[in-house]
């Protein structure tokens, strides 16, 4: 058999191989975008971010994060909804921020969403613009963040590669969670 007769024969084996591995790779992708990393309530998260100057694909991470989407989600804390957010962080928003807000049901997705924005961008603010540090504060509380950053424990420029210096594993984990679903939002979106 000459070379041209292999290489003809050959050429249909690499485009199948090709397609079969185009196909895998958009099943994937496909995978990865409408069940793994979703975009549940994204109207909303994206309204209620660019009200409060936060990307919405960190608001998506969040949720996902908090409560794996499922809106009526409570934690041993009895924090509530997509955001998980306890009733007395939003009272204390609403006053801190001088705002009026319905906080009486922080189950209904809106006001979760707008309460959890405006909170993180309180975070945000409060803690110079280091995203990290307001993941951190958003998980830990701000007590446990304000007094880690006095005793020195974690440093103001706190990212994902220092986060060893938090003393709560699950905030750690929570912060790495947290920037991966991130990065995944970006990637995919």
């Amino acid at each position: 058999m000459n070379k041209i007769a292999k290489k003809n024969k050959l050429l249909p084996r690499i485009l199948l191989i090709a397609t079969i591995l185009i196909a895998i790779l958009l099943l994937i992708y496909n995978i990865l975008r409408n069940y793994v990393y979703p975009l549940k309530h994204f109207d909303i998260v994206k309204n209620e971010a660019a009200i409060n100057n936060i990307d919405p694909y960190l608001i998506m991470a969040i949720i996902k994060s908090e409560s794996g989407f499922n809106k009526n989600a409570v934690s041993n804390k009895q924090a509530r909804g997509l955001m998980q957010i306890m009733e007395s962080t939003a009272n204390d928003i609403k006053d801190k921020l001088d705002i009026e807000l319905e906080t009486d049901n922080l189950y209904d997705e809106e006001t979760n969403i707008k309460i959890g924005c405006k909170y993180m961008k309180y975070l945000i603010d409060r803690y110079d613009g280091n995203y990290y540090i307001a993941i951190c504060a958003y998980n830990a509380g701000l007590g446990n963040i304000d007094k880690w950053l006095e005793q020195g424990i974690i440093q103001k420029d706190l990212d994902t590669n220092t986060n060893t210096q938090i003393p709560f594993k699950e905030t750690a984990k929570y912060l790495d969670k947290v920037i991966s679903s991130y990065k995944m939002y970006r990637l995919l979106y």
